[in-house]
């Protein structure tokens, strides 16, 4: 079995299918909070994030040897899942909504652990990085989807699509085969090559593939890669986001029941 196979068979059987809604109150940051979260984490987190959690762990290096993504070194490198501005830090939610769901294809989701435990694990997570000791960063209002999804809209969501370049990564029809990427130069901050979404498969959405996830993905951006946010190409016209968003939900259509 590949390297990169028996690592994430690893985290797994850690781990179960069963994502619960973010929303549950987070105990106090205090030391006791912090060392039931070590315990935690050395029993869930430490094969992939390594015991400083710098991302090299045990597994770090077999799953990310030569392309992305490489574990998170969760002490000096940027968050891609935020609900935050670009280049701010997760809101505690964002980190609580990422281990509870996971990353598809990349991290498991660990449902397996209670509410309680989660938010103790994430205590631990954040004292790697002192930055989380600052004033935390105001998260994005996501708002509830305002246009539904209708071929008028969509059609609109396809010209906001080229208008933007997606097609250059993504492709021209979202199935992440564009021109930039075919070239080899998309890059992530450790110079490893990166793949670009493909859009017509929504299990490959690492940051969520619900309308909310979408708009919320377009307007922050994923710190560390290629993707940019577009908050500034959308100020003053948010509504147009759901345009967009219809449309990269139309390239994947949810199977019929």
């Amino acid at each position: 079995m590949h390297p990169r196979n028996i690592a994430l068979l690893f985290i797994v059987m850690l781990s179960t299918e069963t994502a619960l809604p973010v929303g549950a109150e987070k105990p106090e940051g205090h030391r006791q909070t912090q060392e039931r979260g070590r315990h935690i984490y050395e029993r869930a987190c430490l094969w992939c994030h390594g015991t400083e959690g710098r991302g090299d762990g045990p597994a770090g290096w077999a799953i990310g040897r030569y392309t992305a993504p490489r574990p998170r070194d969760f002490v000096s490198e940027g968050f891609k899942f935020r609900s935050t501005p670009s280049g701010e830090l997760p809101s505690d939610h964002d980190l609580f909504r990422t281990v509870t769901r996971g990353i598809p294809g990349v991290m498991p989701p660990f449902g397996s652990l209670t509410e309680q435990e989660r938010w103790e694990v994430i205590a631990y997570i954040k004292s790697f990085n002192p930055a989380f000791k600052e004033a935390p960063p105001i998260p994005l209002n996501v708002p509830i989807p305002s246009i539904p999804a209708s071929e008028t809209s969509i059609t609109q969501g396809r010209a906001i699509y080229l208008q933007f370049g997606c097609q250059g990564c993504h492709g021209e029809n979202g199935t992440g085969d564009g021109p930039v990427h075919r070239a080899g130069e998309l890059r992530d901050e450790q110079r490893l090559r990166i793949a670009p979404t493909d859009l017509t498969n929504r299990a490959s959405f690492k940051n969520g593939s619900d309308p909310r996830d979408i708009y919320r993905t377009l307007m922050t951006g994923l710190d560390g890669t290629p993707m940019p946010s577009y908050s500034a190409n959308f100020e003053g016209s948010e509504d147009n986001v759901w345009h967009l968003v219809n449309y990269l939900l139309s390239l994947s259509p949810e199977p019929s029941q």
